[in-house]
């Protein structure tokens, strides 16, 4: 199969927000950036290089994991597949979005150590997710080119769901049973 495959080590930049595909199948988006950094021989020093932004999307259990795991400001490795797409930004100017279908995420360990918590986890088979039109216009509003009531309503309609709710039982095959905006909060107190 010929496909770009790609290992990013960079910070999430968004907090993960939780979706569902027109199929029902669960997806999380998020953003992370990646900052080269440079040594500069003059100044004896180190300084930071022009940021790399990346639209990161995980599917069905991963997704789970991720919206369960991730917050805002994590430095983070992501291993996936890298897709450059063209659009046409509200100024009517074209423009590139690099997005990575992420197959495996991770905490990076040189910032910190972490705890591993094994989930149970069906198995489920993949297609082609990014095609989705749910999965089209998340990245387009997480990317900042599409406001949260734009786009098309059916598709914002099914696709939109954040919160637990979606796919708590898809995620590790147990019914939810708490109420999505009390665990949304107890999630991001924690």
């Amino acid at each position: 199969m010929n496909e770009v495959k790609v290992d990013v080590s960079g910070t999430v930049v968004s907090d993960p927000v939780l979706r569902e595909t027109r199929a029902g199948d669960p997806f999380v988006s998020f953003r992370i950036a990646v900052n080269p950094r440079r040594w500069n021989a003059e100044d004896d020093s180190w300084s930071d290089g022009e940021a790399q932004f990346f639209s990161v999307t995980a599917f069905r259990a991963l997704a789970g994991n991720a919206y369960h795991s991730l917050t805002k400001g994590q430095h983070v490795m992501v291993t996936g597949r890298l897709r450059l797409t063209q659009y046409e930004a509200r100024d009517g100017e074209l423009r590139t979005s690099a997005q990575i279908d992420a197959h495996d995420i991770g905490p990076s360990l040189r910032f910190g150590h972490s705890t591993f918590t094994k989930s149970v986890r069906p198995v489920i088979p993949s297609n082609d997710r990014l095609a989705d039109d749910a999965v089209t216009l998340a990245m387009r509003e997480l990317e900042g080119d599409l406001a949260p009531d734009e786009g098309d309503s059916d598709a914002r309609q099914d696709a939109v769901t954040e919160g637990k709710e979606v796919g708590a039982a898809d995620m590790n095959g147990q019914a939810d049973t708490g109420d999505a905006a009390t665990e949304q909060g107890e999630r991001l107190a924690s």
